[in-house]
């Protein structure tokens, strides 16, 4: 096993220096055959040990072999190091209901919403982090983990059909991640909450409560248009688009920022409007989360292999003393 293979590539450099130091040697007897007379090389000319060239070609060659060895990093003979991970714990409540595919944010609020949480995870170093996506229920769709890229994938696959529809259960949603959180004290906790709806039939103030006497804080992002609202779409069977209607009429949504906003002021977080305006939910969470107390969550034996290249850096020096040494 090679730490850096990369200069494994340049083995071919051996057979290369082999057959120059080949060319070397015929070049050097010719030229000496030119100044010299034949009769006159015995008397004049140094006795060339065939033995002795053959040597130091071989030392050579292999001080090289030994030094590119070297380079590529050796790494053999298993140890295990004891490795613990120190990190926050915070979950992300996406709300997944109907109204989320109003159109008053480009291309709409739920994908939208998703662009946010990738760029929330390219800031999130250390902690842990889980997904929740809600509408009438809530469903947990990724655990605490710190797995981005398997995060990344369930986030794209999350659809309005994601979890069970009926409404928006803001409160339902904040007490699933509460359940779902482990009870620790030694690191702080957090929930980032990305929403547009009403909700008063699962009391998310009650549920708020619960989160504040647990210390966890709660980032509510109201997204969507918070003074005209849009139109929600829907696809009749022919697949042509339409406008949900209630007794007859359109049915528009925008945020309730009240709501959202007792919610983050109860529990000491924060909240953001990310309307029609430009939204980075990453720098978000680096001006009020990233300073989250980080505690250990996971020790564990980590198999690794020991660097091994100082033994192939050493015989490749002593090689090369070796042929500096012998005389031809």
């Amino acid at each position: 096993m090679f730490d850096r293979p990369f200069f494994l590539l340049f083995l071919w450099l051996i057979p290369v220096l082999a057959v120059l130091l080949r060319y070397a040697y015929k070049k050097k007897r010719r030229a000496a055959e030119r100044f010299l007379a034949i009769t006159m090389h015995e008397r004049l000319m140094p006795k060339r040990d065939g033995i002795r060239i053959l040597f130091r070609s071989i030392v050579l060659l292999s001080a090289v072999l030994l030094g590119l060895l070297a380079a590529a990093g050796p790494m053999f003979g298993v140890y295990f190091e004891e490795v613990s991970r120190k990190g926050a714990d915070i979950f992300v409540l996406l709300d997944v209901s109907r109204s989320m595919l109003t159109e008053d944010v480009a291309p709409n609020r739920l994908k939208r919403a998703q662009s946010d949480i990738k760029d929330l995870l390219q800031c999130v170093v250390g902690d842990r982090i889980g997904l929740i996506v809600f509408a009438g229920k809530p469903v947990v769709k990724v655990p605490l983990t710190t797995d981005h890229g398997f995060y990344n994938e369930i986030l794209d696959s999350v659809d309005t059909n994601s979890a069970p529809r009926g409404g928006t259960a803001i409160g339902d949603a904040i007490r699933k991640a509460l359940s779902t959180m482990p009870p620790e004290s030694n690191r702080d906790q957090a929930i980032v909450l990305i929403t547009d709806g009403d909700d008063l039939e699962s009391m998310p103030l009650v549920a708020t409560k619960d989160a504040a006497a647990r210390n966890v804080r709660i980032l509510a992002v109201g997204v969507g248009d918070t003074v005209e609202g849009g139109r929600i779409p829907v696809r009749d069977v022919a697949g042509n688009l339409t406008y949900l209607k209630h007794n007859g009429q359109e049915v528009w949504s925008k945020v309730n920022e009240q709501t959202l906003k007792e919610i983050a002021q109860r529990t000491e977080g924060v909240y953001i409007s990310a309307d029609t305006r430009t939204f980075d939910l990453g720098r978000v969470y680096m001006d009020y989360l990233s300073r989250l107390k980080g505690g250990e969550y996971q020790v564990e034996q980590r198999k690794k292999f020991r660097q091994q290249y100082q033994v192939f850096l050493a015989a490749a020096v002593v090689l090369l003393f070796v042929y500096i040494g012998v005389r031809e």
